[in-house]
């Protein structure tokens, strides 16, 4: 009888890790590309623009890599949860959005819930227009196809867009389907791996899933490392744990100024947005910022990043 459980327990091992199993696909940042396999929706769209403390518990990651930092590159790195460009009312601002980002001042800008061709949002590309308002490169990763249009993560670069991928994450029956999109730009000649993602907002378990998967794709990167998003969980928890052990930390558990909190944007009780680093990135400065049209407040943390030949 102990042999016939353990048998049904490596299947059942097995079937559970295939399901998680999932991989990036590369795409031509000249073209739109097809979606990772086992997704039904259109590839990251890259488009280059052509106009001119807490008192939550956290866990500690990674100790900082000690380098001088004389030669370092300053960067500006902002997480917003879009909600369309809709405020609660349901009003479309997504040119105070553009307002909004402007004053910010952020390099790189990753988003969620963006929204491209959908009819709730006037059936515009939200990541193009945003970019164009801003002056940056743009890469959409869809992540829901919907009738018309779709809805998903961008990545906003004032660097050159070098190359993009997509690669969507492990899902239950009737739950949102969820990606992590990356784009590796050039920061004055040196390669930067930038992600953003937006994990499920109902089951821990298939969060924590999900964050493992992002996890994974992080440690495979050769290159230096930020990510960002609507993580849906709060500091300390499994899937937050989960992105630190992979070798990213929290800049704002770091230098992270007021209390943190990104939800609901009237009155946060919850930090659930985070803006991540591995230890090419010198935390310097973090801060929450009120949005007038999101639902979530906005995170952004300021960096130092290290050249390549730093010992």
């Amino acid at each position: 009888m102990s042999g016939r459980v353990a048998g049904i327990t490596a299947v059942l091992v097995v079937l559970l890790v295939a399901a998680g199993v999932f991989a990036f696909q590369l795409i031509d940042p000249g073209s739109s590309g097809p979606m990772a396999v086992g997704d039904p929706t259109t590839g990251p769209t890259p488009t280059t623009n052509t106009t001119a403390p807490s008192t939550q518990p956290t866990d500690p990651g990674p100790t900082l890599t000690p380098c001088p930092t004389g030669d370092a590159v300053r960067i500006r790195v902002l997480t917003l949860n879009l909600h369309g460009g809709r405020t609660k009312a349901g009003r479309l601002e997504l040119g105070r959005v553009a307002t909004e980002l402007r004053a910010w001042n952020a390099d790189l800008v990753l988003l969620q819930e963006v929204d491209r061709g959908r009819e709730r949002t006037g059936g515009v590309d939200q990541a193009q227009r945003l970019a164009r308002r801003l002056g940056f490169d743009a890469v959409y990763g869809p992540t829901r196809r919907l009738r018309p249009g779709s809805t998903g993560n961008a990545i906003l670069s004032r660097w050159p867009v070098t190359d993009v991928a997509l690669a969507a994450l492990p899902r239950t029956r009737g739950a949102y389907r969820r990606g992590l999109v990356r784009a590796t730009v050039d920061v004055d000649g040196q390669e930067v791996d930038v992600f953003a993602t937006h994990l499920d907002h109902v089951s821990p378990g298939l969060r924590r899933a999900q964050a493992r998967a992002v996890a994974a794709q992080v440690r495979r990167s050769p290159r230096p490392v930020v990510l960002g998003g609507d993580l849906n969980a709060e500091p300390g928890m499994p899937a937050t744990v989960a992105l630190q052990r992979s070798g990213l930390v929290d800049g704002w558990s770091v230098v992270g100024r007021d209390d943190g909190l990104t939800v609901p944007a009237a009155r946060p009780r919850r930090r659930i947005d985070y803006v991540l680093a591995d230890e090419w990135f010198v935390p310097v400065r973090s801060k929450v910022l009120i949005s007038l049209v999101s639902d979530h407040r906005a995170v952004r943390t300021t960096y130092d990043l290290l050249p390549r030949d730093c010992s």
